[in-house]
């Protein structure tokens, strides 16, 4: 006696003997083994996002000991920017956070302050872009007032 069984969604192949025995009991399936999880990374501990005043900012910026990233629309940082200034517009900061970010491990590593501006006080774009920044656990300087301060206190533009 010969047949297919259907027990718990599995066809399990009966067999018996012509002599009238029971067929042997249906054997289990070998069970698969799930890959194992990959292991969880850790956190990235967040950064600190600070402000710097003129003041501080520009004795910095004299001596090299900056690294400083224009957040302004290319348009209008066209206009012109603070001497040494990076161009990184909000719009464009998934596009080159690759190679920013190395640029940031450099300075990082130099001594550097990472410093970001905006237009002035009410522009937004440094911030947005400082805010992205720390989560991936930079230090990140908004230059309070911008390039409007810059500008208003007479110092040298490109």
């Amino acid at each position: 006696m010969k047949g297919f069984v259907l027990a718990a969604g599995m066809a399990v192949l009966l067999t018996g003997c012509e002599d009238g025995t029971p067929p042997a009991e249906p054997t289990a399936s070998v069970p698969t083994k799930k890959p194992e999880p990959k292991p969880a990374k850790k956190p990235i501990p967040a950064g600190k996002l600070t402000e710097i005043s003129l003041d501080a900012f520009f004795p910095k910026q004299q001596s090299g000991a900056v690294l400083v990233y224009d957040a302004r629309p290319a348009f209008v940082s066209a206009f012109g920017k603070i001497p040494g200034a990076i161009p990184w517009p909000k719009s464009e900061y998934d596009v080159l956070l690759p190679q920013r970010e190395k640029e940031i491990r450099d300075a990082k590593d130099d001594g550097k302050t990472v410093v970001i501006y905006c237009t002035d006080l009410a522009c937004p774009d440094a911030q947005s872009v400082g805010e992205r920044l720390i989560t991936r656990g930079h230090d990140i300087a908004i230059l309070r007032g911008g390039f409007a301060a810059w500008k208003e206190t007479g110092l040298p533009t490109e």
